[in-house]
Parts: C-alpha cells; structure tokens; sequence
C-alpha cells in the first residue's frame, strides 16, 4: 500500500514537470519576436518624371541641288537674267549631282516622361551641333558643297518597359537644321601656242538657310544606376525641298600678251533648291530627376 502511494506520488511529480516544462516552451514559443521578409529593392531609375542629357554618335545623307538656270542673274558688265538674254522664258531646272554626307555630330537632350504600367510616353527635344557635309563635282568643272552646322528636333516618344530597368521607344516630331550649299574653284589656263595667253581666277559661293522638315526615330534606353540611364538612338530626317538663291563670284585676271592682265570680276546670282535627308545614329546618358 505505501509503495502504490510513493508510486502515485512519483506519477504525479513527472506529470507535473512536464506539464511546467511544456508551458514554459509554449510560452517561448509564443514570445518569439516576428521577423518581415525584407522590402524589395527600389527600382534603378523612375520613368516618370524630367531627364536631361547628352550624346554623341554620326550622321550621313544625301543632298540634291537642282539650278534654275532662267532666272540666273549675270551682274556687270552683262546687268541682265539668261531670260533676258535669250528672249525668252526658259524656267529650266538643271539638277546637280548628287553629294553625299557625313560626319560626327553630339548634343543635348532634354524631356519629360509618364509611366502607367508597362506603358512609358512623354516628350522630348534634342539639340545636336553637326559636322555634316559632303562634296562633289558639279556644273562642268565646280565644286559642289553641303554641310548641316546644326540640328534640333522637339518630339512625342512612346514605349514599353522591358525587365527591371529598359525600355524600347519610338519618337516623331519637328525638326530645324541649319543647312549651306556651296559653289567653288580656282582655274588656271596658259596657251602652249606661243601667244603669251593666260587667264586665273576663282569662282565662290555660298547660301545658309534655316530648313523645317519631320523626323522618325527608334531607340533602347536602360537603367544602370539609380537614377541614370544610358541609350542607344536611330533617327530618319527628311527636310523636304527648300529654296534659296546663292551668290556667286567670280573674280580673276586675262593677260592676252600684248599688255597688262586685265582684271575680270564678274557676280552671278541663281535661284536654286535643294532636297536634304539625313540619318543618325547616337549613344547617349540621361540623368532623371
């Protein structure tokens, strides 16, 4: 009997250890502290909002020069227009050759992007000083020029992001360009007949114009660094057909052998129009703030 009643005690020791020993471990349990998962990483760059910019990259292109021989004015001593001279009206246009352009070119961008989802659109202007230029023979034995000094453009873009920090765009808009077309040469002639002829001299002309027209353009652009951007742009420029009237001079001597050279100086105005096209292609960086 006493040992069934130290049996019954021991019993109830345990159960009451391990009753103590699991609420104490409960309550641990309970009072464990909650850990949150760690916030995700903020993005590279916000599409939404202003950048600005710079690039550089290269541009080429065409330019077509066509004359209007008619309306050509001859200064002095002639004082008059090839109609005038021939008695008649002949409005003929004589199309130059072609020139071909290029040369390197980098600028200054600057806009403002909006951001709804996947869905990034805003607008953007550009600014870009230009080496641009080409040349060709043309008009017998001239020297034809054609140089851009400048373009600018202000456009609307539109494009989808792409993983955690690009974006693919397009872009269209106005463009403006500072574009010359040129005329030049010296000559020089000596007879090999024993008449002491000889006649020197140079031909040059300019025209500058500030041209309108419309370009396209695609590009990449990705983020890098928290808050900056780097891209990759192609762009079409098509200025149409522009008129402008150049200037030519022509000044010189002719020494016929029997005296002193005679002095030639001679102006020729033409009207002419001019058709220019250009692409380039640019690398830049953005800051968006």
């Amino acid at each position: 009997m006493k040992r069934n009643k130290k049996m019954s005690l021991a019993g109830l020791i345990v159960c009451g250890t391990i009753a103590f020993w699991s609420g104490s471990l409960a309550a641990d349990l309970l009072a464990a502290p909650f850990v949150q998962a760690p916030a995700p990483a903020p993005p590279l760059v916000s599409w939404t909002g202003g950048y600005i910019g710079g690039s550089v990259g290269s541009g080429w292109g065409t330019s077509q020069t066509d004359l209007t021989v008619g309306n050509t004015f001859i200064g002095a001593p002639v004082s008059q227009t090839v109609n005038q001279l021939i008695g008649g009206a002949a409005d003929l246009h004589v199309p130059l050759p072609q020139v071909q352009m290029n040369g390197f070119l980098g600028g200054v961008q600057a806009g403002y992007n909006f951001q709804s989802g996947v869905l990034v659109y805003g607008v953007e202007g550009d600014f870009l000083w230009s080496g641009i230029k080409g040349r060709n023979s043309c008009f017998v034995a001239l020297n034809c020029t054609n140089d851009t000094k400048w373009i600018a453009d202000i456009t609307g873009r539109v494009g989808v992001t792409v993983g955690d920090g690009g974006l693919v765009y397009i872009k269209g808009g106005a463009a403006w360009a500072d574009s010359g077309i040129g005329i030049n040469q010296s000559f020089a002639v000596t007879s090999n007949l024993g008449t002491g002829f000889a006649a020197n001299g140079a031909a040059d002309g300019r025209a500058s114009k500030n041209i309108f027209g419309g370009t396209l353009g695609a590009g990449i652009e990705y983020a890098f660094l928290h808050g900056w951007s780097a891209k990759i742009e192609y762009d079409y420029f098509d200025f149409g057909r522009q008129d402008v009237t150049l200037p030519v001079s022509v000044a010189g001597g002719v020494n016929t052998g029997d005296g002193a050279p005679g002095p030639i100086a001679i102006g020729v105005t033409t009207p002419v129009s001019f058709k220019q096209e250009l692409h380039t292609i640019r690398v830049g960086v953005n800051y968006h703030f």
